[in-house]
């Protein structure tokens, strides 16, 4: 019996987690170039269950086994990982010149525009909803820099700029730079650090995705498929919770009624 409200246990704390996954996804659906997560979650080993004790068998010939086995027990759950959904989301036009989206990329690579963050490290990330800050260079919603061939992209003094699917940078009919935009393999390791940006360890490469200007990605997730997922998460955490109550009620038995026999 204890053994099972451990069993319990760690599937309520599993469907915590899956909440607390599904619940961020919902909380993104309207970030640009979002990334839903996954939660993957992983069986503890199970165990064989035999029923000793029987009888010996009648006669001989029979093939009777001493301990007859009768199937598995499961142990528990616990989460795995948390797996990145890089499904591609809709593309959304909004003719802002500094609105930048990535299309058409090679199949099994995940491509991402390149930042630079104030203290200088590297990061990417797939929202493409740009400004221009006070020094004139082009930079995202936090205050990173987007990175160019030459470094940090500076379009300070333009007047009409153009990005074409290249992602070469005209200003006022003359290049100024190209973006970088760099593809990774699928089996890299990505890691969100919050900002909608990404810290990927894998060997980066060259993207040949194209650029549309004007367009940004919308988030991945699908609102009414995390409430239905959200939903199953509650009821699975219920029927934990009433399990642990089951075998609370069968303890409290026999500790008040058989210890007296």
């Amino acid at each position: 019996m204890i053994r099972g409200l451990y069993t319990c246990a760690s599937g309520m704390l599993s469907e915590m987690a899956r909440t607390d996954v599904i619940s961020n996804n919902l909380a993104n659906v309207g970030t640009f170039g979002f990334k839903k997560d996954r939660a993957v979650f992983r069986a503890f080993p199970e165990i064989n269950i035999h029923r000793f004790d029987d009888p010996g068998p009648a006669g001989t010939g029979f093939g009777r086994a001493a301990v007859p086995f009768i199937g598995v027990l499961g142990t528990g759950a616990s989460v795995d990982q948390i797996y990145v959904d890089f499904t591609r989301g809709e593309l959304q036009t909004t003719s802002n010149p500094l609105d930048l989206a990535i299309k058409d990329e090679v199949p099994g690579e995940r491509s991402f525009f390149q930042v630079q963050s104030p203290n200088g490290e590297i990061f990417y990330t797939r929202d493409g909803s740009f400004t221009i800050n006070e020094e004139g260079f082009l930079v995202t919603k936090e205050g990173h820099y987007v990175m160019g061939e030459g470094g940090p992209i500076n379009l300070g003094g333009g007047t009409k700029i153009v990005v074409n699917t290249e992602g070469e940078i005209y200003m006022d009919g003359r290049i100024t730079d190209r973006l970088r935009v760099i593809a990774f393999a699928q089996n890299a390791l990505f890691q969100k650090i919050g900002d909608n940006l990404f810290r990927v360890q894998g060997q980066p490469s060259e993207s040949n995705a194209q650029i549309i200007q004007g367009a940004l990605e919308r988030s991945n997730v699908n609102a009414v498929s995390e409430m239905i997922n959200l939903i199953s998460a509650f009821r699975s955490y219920e029927a934990n919770q009433r399990m642990i109550m089951a075998h609370d009620e069968t303890l409290a038995k026999a500790v008040s009624e058989i210890a007296r026999i």
